[in-house]
């Protein structure tokens, strides 16, 4: 159990692998828009349907839907945690720590030896929870629209055994 998360919780947690189906996809594009101000619903839905291996992870309290978290095969070797979130009401609870856990160890057990993933600085507690869990800040970067993108890695190999990389 996370740190920060009560053993006695109603969270739960449901894994879905590859293309969400209609309910699924509903759910996490309503958790999506609500957590994202500056959404875009037909870019979500494509990614989620031309992505490799998908994992998507939906937390729910009482079978209310309150967060959640997505990430897809990036290359043979990394997978990518793209988006995720939690409803304002719901955080500073565990619960993106605990998604953060159970993406990860998916990624292991699917044989993955890298995961990462990118935030911008106006995402502080997502850079914060990504530090805290052992990524490191490999690249920064302005995109195309002008936002500063800051790319972290987490070497899954080296993390399992203990040691550092350099």
């Amino acid at each position: 159990m996370p740190s920060g998360m009560d053993k006695n919780s109603s969270f739960q947690f449901k894994l879905i692998e590859g293309v969400p189906n209609k309910e699924s996809l509903k759910t996490l594009l309503d958790l999506y828009s609500s957590i994202f101000e500056d959404a875009r619903i037909d870019f979500f839905k494509r990614r989620l349907t031309i992505k490799e291996n998908i994992l998507s992870i939906i937390a729910s309290e009482d079978q209310k839907p309150i967060g959640f978290k997505v990430g897809y095969r990036y290359d043979e070797t990394t997978f990518y945690s793209w988006v995720g979130g939690t409803l304002e009401d719901f955080r500073k609870r565990g619960i993106a720590q605990h998604l953060a856990e159970l993406q990860q160890n998916w990624v292991k057990n699917k044989g993955y030896s890298k995961l990462r993933t990118k935030s911008m600085n106006r995402f502080k507690p997502m850079m914060i929870l990504n530090l805290k869990n052992g990524f490191e800040i490999v690249k920064v970067y302005t995109n195309k629209s002008g936002q500063t993108k800051i790319i972290f890695e987490k070497n899954l190999v080296s993390a399992e055994n203990g040691s550092s990389t350099s």
